[in-house]
């Protein structure tokens, strides 16, 4: 126990990203979602600290982790180009979703929902947000990183802060990049 709990969820973080390219060589991104993403999370939770404890979709919160009397709420973003395939050819026939507005949006309600939690001594809140766009660039507005490169929240009540970003880092046809935040009210730890 020689390092707090968000000293974990940081050094967990960092594990995650450092294993993807590895994995990604493995099971294409077209194989991973937030659920995925997730459970490769928690697979490196262990190595840094084994004292911890993870409960997967807790009362609609996709990761809680405690350790005594610290608590981390952690919501994970994992946003990719998904492909649609034709079932018999496997023909890609073009992209389902993808960056919008839409999704922006998805990500502030997520942000304002875990700032709503209650917030009791010893929690902090964590979002995990990793995005690929293809290497080729696109037209502006259809780029995850168009959207949270340099994303800064709307709501002067809420603070989210970056506490490590990794990337841009290519892999094959994809450069990924990952943030964590941290969500807190503003004057609040």
């Amino acid at each position: 126990m020689g390092q707090s709990l968000d000293g974990v969820v940081r050094s967990t973080f960092l594990r995650t990203i450092e294993f993807m390219p590895g994995e990604l060589r493995r099971a294409s991104l077209a194989s991973w979602n937030e659920s995925v993403f997730r459970y490769f999370f928690c697979r490196q939770l262990p190595g840094v600290d084994e004292g911890v404890q993870p409960f997967v979709e807790c009362e609609r919160i996709d990761l809680v982790v405690h350790r005594g009397e610290e608590k981390a709420f952690v919501e994970f973003k994992f946003y990719v180009h998904p492909q649609r395939f034709d079932p018999y050819t496997g023909v890609s026939s073009g992209f389902k979703g993808g960056p919008s507005p839409q999704n922006l949006h998805e990500f502030q309600r997520c942000v304002q929902q875990l700032h709503d939690r209650k917030s009791v001594p010893g929690l902090s809140k964590y979002i995990v947000l990793a995005y690929a766009d293809p290497v080729v660039a696109g037209p502006p507005g259809k780029r995850y990183s168009d959207y949270y490169d340099d994303y800064r929240h709307s709501d002067e009540n809420i603070a989210l802060d970056v506490q490590e970003s990794v990337g841009p880092f290519d892999i094959l046809k994809d450069r990924i990049q990952a943030k964590l935040f941290t969500v807190r009210t503003p004057g609040e730890g």
